[in-house]
């Protein structure tokens, strides 16, 4: 699994990230409350304290990049507003996992339908193959030739319990990391 090369994002941007990492987050398949000490710190970010200061390239990965900390932290309206207004696929790949996390499952779904064909999802269903190891339940979503992201909202949103719940929340914060990255390395110039 590649490893994320967090110091590449500037200080508040990486410090929320961080932290996400260490906390586990998403800790639950459904919203939380929401991180209460982590509103200040997410109001302030701008493009630039998300990136080394570097210039805004694609403001639609921008955008995605805020909205995926909101979510990070289990702020759902702030991250809807945000996502909801990125007509991109990875846009409505944020909309679809925070709808998946509310739990939507037809609604995630429909903003999955609309993503289409990822750049990450390669990536994602390696990771998941490798996080998932010989789980008989997963052996449906880790042996297709693509992605499921459809299959995948079933499995999270079907009360899953034990090491099959432990095992897809894993994948569904690897998911989280490797999505924000590709938004991160779209939205701002080296």
């Amino acid at each position: 699994m590649r490893k994320l090369e967090l110091e590449r994002y500037g200080p508040a941007g990486r410090e929320l990230v961080e932290r996400g990492l260490k906390e586990a987050r998403p800790k639950n398949f459904n919203f939380d409350a929401p991180v209460s000490d982590a509103r200040a710190a997410l109001a302030a970010l701008t493009d630039q304290t998300i990136s080394p200061g570097r210039r805004v390239r694609m403001p639609h990965d921008a955008a995605c990049c805020h909205a995926a900390l909101w979510l990070l932290f289990d702020f759902m309206k702030e991250s809807h507003d945000l996502s909801q207004n990125v007509a991109t696929p990875s846009g409505s790949y944020w909309h679809g996992i925070l709808h998946r996390r509310e739990p939507d499952p037809s609604n995630a779904k429909y903003w999955f339908h609309r993503v289409g064909e990822h750049p990450v999802f390669p990536e994602l269903l390696d990771d998941a193959k490798e996080i998932a190891g010989a789980l008989p339940e997963l052996k449906a979503l880790v042996s297709a030739a693509v992605w499921n992201a459809a299959l995948f909202t079933d499995l999270c949103c079907g009360n899953p319990v034990g090491k099959l719940a432990e095992t897809l929340l894993e994948i569904q914060r690897r998911e989280w990391a490797l999505l924000f990255d590709h938004n991160y390395s779209k939205a701002f110039a080296p």
